[in-house]
Formats: structure tokens, sequence, C-alpha cells
């Protein structure tokens, strides 16, 4: 593709042009010269329309058209043919005409061109025009004037743009830029792009979201402040938001920026944003977390990904007690062997032994040092037997599936804490489905408050539980504790509750045992694993001995297998009842 042509149809390959889908052809434009002509008339007559129809002033329709590329496909897919022999300097005119008869939706057009969020919508979807919308051009309006960029409003709608008169949203800048004064409007317009929480409400004396922006930004120097560089301002927001996020109190960051601007200038969002997350995993409290990385900046250079530790030979010489991890290991076997320095939180809180070395880690500088690669590196002794029995293990596992997919899934279970060893070779070899969804389930069963260290145990015993999507599993839990009424903490004892089918399993036997109740024939409650462990051909044994009928009605009314005759005429015959 030239690359012109590349360029024109670059934001149609962006992320919110993938979630919408390819854009329009256009098959009523028939010739290759109407078509590359077609788009930038569409544009200067929409541009046009909307000046002259809406009295939009000339830069504003100018903005909205050039920045709304699908919706002028769109528009344009919309159209009547056009004649083959209609020369390309009458498209705009006959655009124009079109538009005469036939009113544009002018609201998708404005939406696209200041970046809303793919398929945001206003709150009426019946209003079409702009001016249906009787706060929206005005807030625009004032947002513009005081040096927003049209193309990054949509991260103010419809909170701001919809919700906020167009006069309170000029006297809150007023008040921000008087309260950060010296600085350039573009660490305002950042700031507010970042937290639009600063227009959506007055802000009282002393707002600490407004202090911490403003020791953030004097504590940059200079530099910063005289390049009025809106990216780079935003750039800075985005970090301080990043610590707010991780759990960080709103106020407490700001002073801490002067000695840390390495942070907020030069490091990537993504080495902040994995630093983060793994002081957090391993325990460390969102108002702790800021001020301890923040005064050991140093932490964010250590590289973790491809330093490799051996569990539990790392452990013992960082000064965990050796009884407390002895005890762990006899209970979470699977976390011994070799795995990766950034696995470390989830290794630990598997162990249940995040508490024990975050107290250590925390204590000072000097007990970091166990985080470096120096420290690792000083000795390198592992259990060679683990090791040998995992790569003949993984070796085998290896030589009957794609060794890329074992990959994967070895380094999901990797990344949950489990170490290269016999049974992480074990589970690779039933686990199904790709790295991102097997993290998504095991995400989701933590989301739904099954503890970390069970959730591991759970996967050693009955890994096929990951092999399912989040909506069979949500009804799996759902029934268990809304409809049968266990806690969670039952399938610590029986994780393969989540294994059974729900609809051909699960209900119809509870429904037969309710039955049962019903008819005063069930004597006792009888747990899950008693209910459904059992084959078709016990269960119906089980239940001609609560009563000769029972299995009759179990197969007419409740089984969903519909050829069991067998199953009955031969318990009938062989029961020691009916010799």
């Amino acid at each position: 593709m030239p690359l012109r042509a590349a360029l024109r149809f670059r934001r149609f390959l962006s992320t919110g042009a993938a979630v919408l889908g390819p854009p329009p052809k256009l098959p009523n434009l028939p010739s290759y010269r109407l078509r590359h002509a077609a788009v930038p008339a569409a544009r200067a007559a929409v541009s046009e329309y909307l000046h002259s129809t809406r009295g939009l002033a000339a830069s504003h329709a100018d903005s909205i058209a050039a920045h709304s590329p699908r919706s002028l496909l769109a528009f344009l897919a919309t159209l009547p043919t056009v004649p083959s022999t209609l020369p390309t300097a009458d498209l705009q005119g006959h655009f124009r005409r079109h538009l005469a008869f036939n009113p544009l939706n002018e609201l998708p057009f404005f939406l696209e061109s200041i970046g809303a969020p793919p398929h945001a919508a206003a709150p009426r979807s019946d209003l079409m025009f702009l001016d249906d919308h009787p706060n929206l051009l005005d807030a625009v309006a004032a947002l513009v004037h005081f040096g927003f960029p049209w193309s990054r409003l949509g991260v103010l709608f419809p909170t701001v743009l919809f919700s906020v008169d167009s006069n309170l949203i000029s006297s809150r800048l007023a008040s921000l830029e008087a309260r950060l004064h010296r600085l350039p409007r573009a660490a305002i317009i950042a700031a507010c792009l970042t937290f639009p929480s600063l227009l959506e409400g007055d802000l009282p004396d002393g707002d600490p979201l407004v202090k911490d922006l403003g020791a953030a930004f004097r504590s940059l120097g200079p530099d910063l402040g005289s390049r009025n560089d809106i990216d780079a301002f935003s750039g800075v927001c985005r970090r301080i938001k990043m610590f707010y996020d991780a759990g960080a109190e709103v106020g407490s960051i700001g002073g801490l920026v002067g000695d840390s601007c390495r942070v907020f200038l030069e490091l990537s969002e993504k080495r902040i944003s994995q630093r983060l997350a793994f002081f957090k995993e391993l325990g460390m409290t969102g108002t702790e977390l800021g001020r301890f990385l923040l005064t050991n900046a140093w932490v964010f250079d250590l590289e973790f990904f491809d330093v490799v530790i051996s569990v539990p030979e790392y452990l013992q010489r960082v000064g965990l007690p050796k009884d407390e991890i002895n005890a762990a290991l006899r209970k979470y076997p699977y976390v011994v062997g070799k795995n990766r320095l950034e696995n470390l939180p989830r290794v630990l809180r598997a162990m249940e032994l995040d508490s024990q070395f975050l107290e250590m880690i925390s204590a000072g500088r000097d007990n970091l040092r166990y985080l470096t690669q120096d420290f690792v590196l000083e000795d390198d002794s592992y259990d060679a037997e683990v090791e040998r029995a995992f790569l003949d293990s993984i070796a085998k596992v290896k030589a009957e599936k794609k060794v890329e997919h074992v990959d994967n899934k070895l380094e999901f279970l990797k990344s949950i804490g489990y170490g290269e060893n016999e049974i992480a070779a074990r589970l690779v070899r039933v686990l199904h489905s790709t790295q991102d969804l097997l993290q998504e389930r095991f995400n989701f069963l933590l989301g739904r408050g099954i503890e970390y260290k069970m959730l591991c145990r759970m996967l050693s015993v009955s890994p096929k539980v990951v092999n399912q999507g989040k909506e069979a599993l949500k009804r799996k839990l759902d029934y268990l504790t809304e409809e049968l009424g266990y806690s969670l903490e039952y399938l610590e004892c029986f994780p393969a509750f989540l294994c059974f089918d729900l609809e051909n399993r699960v209900k119809p036997r509870y429904m037969m045992l309710q039955w049962l109740q019903d008819h005063g024939l069930l004597k006792k409650t009888l747990a899950p694993a008693t209910v459904l462990a059992n084959s078709e051909k016990r269960f119906i044994s089980s239940l001609y001995i609560m009563h000769p009928a029972a299995p009759k009605v179990w197969l007419e009314c409740f089984s969903s297998r519909t050829h069991m005759e067998d199953y009955l005429n031969n318990l009938l015959h062989q029961h020691p009842d009916n010799k």
C-alpha cells in the first residue's frame, strides 16, 4: 500500500476501529476516481453544513469533519449511487444538495471527532442534532477556548460535556489556574484530562489532588514547566494516577516527586505498573505503597523477568524460618522448583508466606537486596532431582503436544506460583485454552472470593476447573452457594464440583433428592461429593436402597440420559432382594 494511503487509513486500524469492525465499503461510488475524491469532498460538505445550518464556528465545524473519517465513510455509504460520469469537481456540490434534503445525524461525527470511546452514546438516543443538547456546544467552546485539544475532549464525555454548565467550566478552570499559578495552561489541561473530577465539582480550599499536582509539577523543575507541552504534563499525571489506582492516598504523592523525578519523567508506565503490582501482590497496602517505592526509587530499575530463583533454596537464603518453609512445602508441594523472580509474590501467596517476606523487606534498604539479581546469583543451588524429574516429564508432554502450547500453559502455572516440578508437568497435560484465558478464569475465581492458596490447591487436584468459561463457572458457584447453601470453602475438599455438568448431572440429581425428601424417603442430607462423585449406575443403586420405585422415577422424570432401561433391568435382576 502506498505511504499516503496507509496514513489515510491509519485511524481505521486503531483499537477503537477494531472494536467497531472494518470501515464500510462504497459500492455506490462506481469508480476509483470518485472514491479517491469522495472523502475530502464529503469532509468539506459536512463542515460547510455544520457551519451554515447549525451556526457552529468554522473552526469547530472543521474539527468535527476533519477528525471523523469513519463517520464520513458511513455517510458516503448511505448515499444513492453517484453517476460514474460525474466530474470530481462537482462531488462537493452533489453532497451539499443531498444534505439540503437529508439532515445529517451529527452526534456520531462529533463523538468520533473528540475521541469518545467506541459505542459512546448520548443520554437521549433520539436527539441527533448537536443543538438538541443545550449544554454541549457551550461546554466545548469553553474548553477549546482555554486550549483543550479538540480530539482529546472524549475523556470528558459525557460527565463534563453534558452535565457541567459552560460558566462553571470557565470558573473552575480559572480557579485551577489561580491555585496552580506560574504553571502553564498545558499543566492544567493535562490535569483535567487525567482527572475529570477537577471539572465535575467545586474544589474546596486545600483540595488534596490540587495540592499533589501543584507540588509534583513544581518539583519536576523549570524544564517541564517551560515547555507548555500537554503530552509531557499528561505523562506525569498518568503516572501519579497509577499510584492512586494502586491505593496510594490522594495528597501523599506530590511531596515525594522531587526525590524521584526520573520515575515521573523517564520510566515507562509499563515498568511502573509492574513494580506497583509486584509489591501490592506481596501484600503492601496502598497507603504504604507510594511512599515505600518513591523513597526507594532504585527498585524500579531492578530486573525480575530473566532472574530465576529456586524454591525453597531462595527462601532459606533470605532468612525465612526453616520450619515454616518445610511446613508450607508439605502442604503446598507444587511450589517447589525453579521460577522467575517476578512470580515471587504469587509463590509466597500460594505458600502463605507473603506477609513474613513483606515484613522482612519492609524493614529497610538492606533487605531489599534480596530482590536484586546479584543476590540471586550469589548462590545457584537447586534440587537437581526435582529438576530432572520435571525435565523428563515435560519432555514427554512436549512429544505429545505442540511445544508452544505446553510452554504457554506452563507459564500460566508458574505465574500463579507453581514451580518447575512433576506436578506442574502433570497439570500441563490436562489444561486447555490459552494462557490469557486460563489467567482470566483464575482471576475470576479469585474475584468470587476463593482464597489464593485454596485455589492453587484446588487446581493441583482438579485442573480442569479452569478449562471452563467464566459464565459456566459463575452458574456453578451460584448453584453451590445459593441453591445448595454451601460456602466456597467446601470447594477445598471437593473442587471437582466445578467440573461436573450443571444441567445434565448436578441439577437432575439434586432434583431427585428433593423429590425423595418431599416424600419422606431421604433420611439425611447428602454432601455434594456423595451425590455427584458416584457413577450413574452407583447412583441408581443408591436410589434403589432408599426405595425400589426411586430408580424408575429418576429415569422417567429427572435423568438427562435417554437410554437407561438396561441399567434399570440389570439393577432389578441383580439386586440381592430380588434373588
